[in-house]
């Protein structure tokens, strides 16, 4: 059952065509990771999903939320996003963690504020998650106190307490030291074990290979080819993947 399908997206910044016509359905518990060349599109792609960046036009269904880009911007499309929103969570490159509000804080903030979920029943929720990321021992600590690693797990907690149809990765450990990139993969990987639905941005290759229903690969705002894990690394079709996979393994 496919909980996102995307229709000819396309998303230009002037002249500059950044997405040019991008079709894809994601079923339900599906790790899609998505590869390419820097400035290929792949996280204005993300960015347009939730309506981060207006896309040019194009479809968006996530769940039961449809979005027309290029719509006029009226009250009842906005109240859709609103909702299309709440239905996804998405992991940035840079935390975005509030640095005045400690991890807990962070965490409860987005359940009281979109769900209106009582403040002690946040906690509890926020409470669990931070266990289940590695991190029950650091609720009280603000962001300044916790390692980049730390912190990606406190956001990703923070994605996940909204309770998200789908998760959207965008390169989480590229602002990350070498060390501390498995203990943010790992939590990814044990949602992926957990049937979270998830998109994923990233060039960590080993990760990709093992988490990966499907890889996508992205060229010049278009998708060159996607496959298995097997069949892109193995025996990629196309020239502009094997020359991308060649420099990068």
């Amino acid at each position: 059952m496919s909980i996102i399908q995307i229709t000819n997206l396309k998303k230009s910044f002037g002249l500059n065509e950044v997405l040019q016509g991008i079709d894809l359905t994601i079923n339900k518990s599906e790790v899609v990771v998505i590869m390419g060349p820097s400035g290929s599109g792949k996280s204005t792609f993300l960015r347009c999903l939730t309506f981060l960046e207006e896309p040019s036009d194009g479809i968006i269904e996530i769940g039961e939320f449809t979005v027309l880009a290029g719509g006029k911007i009226e009250r009842k499309r906005k109240k859709v996003i609103r909702e299309l929103r709440k239905k996804t969570g998405f992991v940035f490159q840079s935390f975005n963690l509030f640095p005045h509000k400690t991890a807990i804080e962070n965490v409860m903030e987005g359940p009281i504020i979109i769900h209106g979920t009582k403040p002690v029943e946040a906690r509890k929720l926020a409470e669990a998650l931070l266990i289940k990321v590695g991190l029950g021992d650091r609720c009280d600590h603000y962001p300044a106190q916790l390692s980049g690693g730390q912190q990606q797990r406190v956001a990703i907690a923070r994605s996940l307490a909204l309770n998200p149809l789908v998760m959207l990765f965008d390169e989480p450990t590229s602002a990350l030291d070498p060390e501390l990139v498995r203990e943010v993969l790992q939590v990814i990987k044990d949602l992926a074990q957990e049937g979270m639905t998830m998109i994923i941005v990233t060039h960590e290759m080993n990760f990709a290979k093992d988490v990966a229903d499907r890889i996508v690969f992205m060229d010049e705002g278009l998708i060159v080819e996607q496959g298995t894990s097997a069949e892109i690394f193995q025996t990629p079709k196309e020239e502009r993947t094997r020359r991308f996979l060649s420099k990068v393994e």
